[in-house]
């Protein structure tokens, strides 16, 4: 992420609190519509796909659910899910070859680092165990944009690549099959991308919510679970992965679920600015960070009531 994002990315964290303090619950997809509309987000450029459920109570709204779109760091919720599956008695072991890795040229899931960023890389993440990069790279633990992807990479890595993952995710349960993990972090050249669809994210976050996810325990579902909560989040026990890429592609995805009185709340929101082969400007991108957050807390925010 260049370092001028850095900034940027401040201002939408507090242009999506003023839009989340306007944003209110509607009745159903006409008012998701107007919400989207409001937001300035009903744009040629803009995409943006939206599945909300209510357990027990069904699909309570749905824009283009099974669109598959770029999932940025949304998608390491999948990744994790299969490193509880995969090395759930070894979470506290440290990878063997780790530092080697992260070396410049040792492997090709390190090529969109620099020299400097995999040198920062290697003096936070020597001797991390499995349990501590996870929580890395799902953020919860404070780290750097680099660092923060080059823990994924290595768990990416020691989980035998992208389309390995992806097979075991595929062959777990037909509701992921709208998830697809095609490259490393920080490693896109425009052939593909990590892409989901928002019901296949909300599949996840379903089973997820409901403790029954398949590959997985009780204790390995409390594991996922601790790494999703966001405590920082307001408006009930948020557990939420969010992702954002920028320049190219322009995207900005927030999944997860909520706990309420009434049930649990399951959402996907996804956004993206359509690839021209220029880079729009960065007015574009703040408007669909500002928009797709507001849009998740707009989502979160449903009253049974107000959907019927």
């Amino acid at each position: 992420m260049p370092s001028f994002l850095r900034t940027l990315l401040l201002l939408p964290i507090l242009g999506a609190a003023v839009l989340a303090g306007r944003a209110t619950a509607g009745s159903g997809i006409s008012d998701l519509e107007a919400e989207i509309a409001r937001l300035g987000l009903d744009r040629a450029e803009i995409r943006i796909g939206v599945q909300v459920v209510m357990e027990g109570r069904g699909v309570l709204l749905d824009r283009e659910p099974a669109v598959s779109r770029s999932a940025a760091s949304a998608i390491k919720t999948a990744v994790a899910l299969d490193l509880l599956g995969s090395h759930n008695r070894q979470l506290d072991e440290v990878p063997q070859g780790l530092e080697s890795i992260l070396q410049p040229g040792v492997h090709p899931a390190m090529a969109g680092f620099t020299v400097a960023e995999l040198s920062r890389c290697r003096g936070v993440l020597a001797g991390k165990t499995y349990r501590e990069l996870v929580r890395i790279m799902m953020g919860r633990t404070s780290a750097t944009n680099e660092t923060y992807n080059a823990a994924c990479n290595v768990i990416m890595i020691k989980l035998g690549g992208p389309e390995a993952i992806t097979r075991r995710l595929h062959d777990l349960d037909p509701a992921f099959q709208g998830i697809v993990i095609d490259r490393y972090m920080q490693h896109w050249n425009g052939d593909g991308d990590n892409r989901a669809t928002p019901e296949a994210l909300v599949a996840l976050y379903r089973m997820t919510a409901s403790g029954t996810v398949p590959g997985l325990g009780p204790a390995e579902v409390d594991e996922l679970r601790d790494l999703l909560f966001d405590p920082e989040v307001r408006g009930g026990r948020v557990f939420e992965k969010e992702g954002t890429l920028f320049p190219r592609p322009m995207v900005r995805v927030r999944a997860g679920y909520v706990e309420r009185p009434e049930g649990r709340l399951v959402y996907a929101v996804m956004g993206e600015v359509l690839d021209t082969g220029t880079t729009p400007s960065a007015d574009l991108f703040l408007r669909l960070m500002n928009g797709v957050d507001a849009v998740a807390v707009h989502c979160r925010s449903l009253s049974l009531a107000r959907t019927r």
